[in-house]
C-alpha cells in the first residue's frame, strides 16, 4: 500500500487527474468533498443529494461522458483491484460553473473504495478519495510521525485500536490528508483526526463518534 500510495501522488498528476478545488487545512472537507459527503449521507436516498444538486445516474450514463471514462481507466490501471467494485455515479444537475459535473463512487462489498469527482470547466479530476489498510498506516509516508503526535496529545488513544483510514488528495494544491478513526474496544466511542500526509502534523480536531 506504501506503493501504491506513492503511485497515487505521482501517477495520477502525471496522468493529469489535477485538482480544481481548495482544500484549507483547517476545513475537514473541500466544497467538492462536501458534495460527497452529501452524497453518502443520503445514500439511502440517492435521488436527492446535497440539496438537491447531485441526481444519481447510471454507470453506462456516466460512462458516455469522455472525461469520465478516461478518468476512470486511469484509476483502473493504477488500481485494478476497483475493476470489481460497484459503480455508483451521480450527475449536477444544479450549478452551470466552477463544479464537478460528476461524482463517482467505486466501493467492494466491504469497507474499501474509491471516490473521484470529474470538474465540468477541465474535464481533469478535481479530487479523489482512497480508503487505505487500517493494519499498514504507519508505513504510510509521515503517518507514523502524525500517530505518533496524536499519542502524544491523547495518552488515552494508545490503548485505542486503529479502525479506519482514508486518504484525501488536492493535487492542484498538492495536498493529501490522512482522516484516521482510533476505535475503543471496550466501548462504542471512537475519534477521528485528520493528518497532513506530506508533514504529519494533525491538521483537525478529533471527532468523537458514539
Amino acid at each position: 500500500m506504501m506503493q501504491k500510495l506513492k503511485k497515487t501522488a505521482v501517477s495520477l498528476s502525471t496522468l493529469g487527474l489535477v485538482a480544481a478545488v481548495t482544500l484549507s487545512g483547517e476545513s475537514l472537507v473541500s466544497a467538492q468533498e462536501n458534495s460527497n459527503q452529501g452524497i453518502e449521507a443520503q445514500e439511502q436516498d440517492s435521488e436527492e443529494l446535497h440539496a438537491g444538486a447531485f441526481k444519481k445516474i447510471t454507470a453506462a450514463e456516466a460512462l458516455e461522458d469522455k472525461d469520465v471514462k478516461a478518468a476512470m481507466n486511469q484509476v483502473y490501471d493504477l488500481f485494478p483491484e476497483t475493476e470489481s467494485y460497484e459503480i455508483n455515479a451521480y450527475e449536477n444537475v444544479v450549478s452551470e460553473e466552477n463544479y464537478d459535473k460528476y461524482v463517482i463512487r467505486l466501493k467492494d462489498d466491504g469497507e474499501n473504495f474509491f471516490h473521484f469527482a470529474v470538474d465540468a470547466k477541465t474535464g481533469d479530476v478535481s479530487y479523489t478519495i482512497q480508503s487505505l489498510e487500517a493494519s499498514e498506516v504507519r508505513s504510510y509516508p509521515n503517518a507514523e510521525k502524525g500517530i505518533d503526535e496524536i499519542h502524544a496529545a491523547h495518552p488515552e488513544l494508545k490503548s485505542y485500536e486503529i479502525t479506519g483510514v482514508n486518504v484525501v488528495d488536492n493535487f492542484i494544491k498538492d495536498f493529501s490528508r490522512y482522516n484516521i478513526t482510533f476505535s475503543d474496544n471496550g466501548s462504542n466511542q471512537s475519534m477521528t483526526f485528520g493528518i497532513d500526509a506530506k508533514t504529519g502534523e494533525i491538521i483537525h480536531s478529533p471527532e468523537n463518534n458514539e
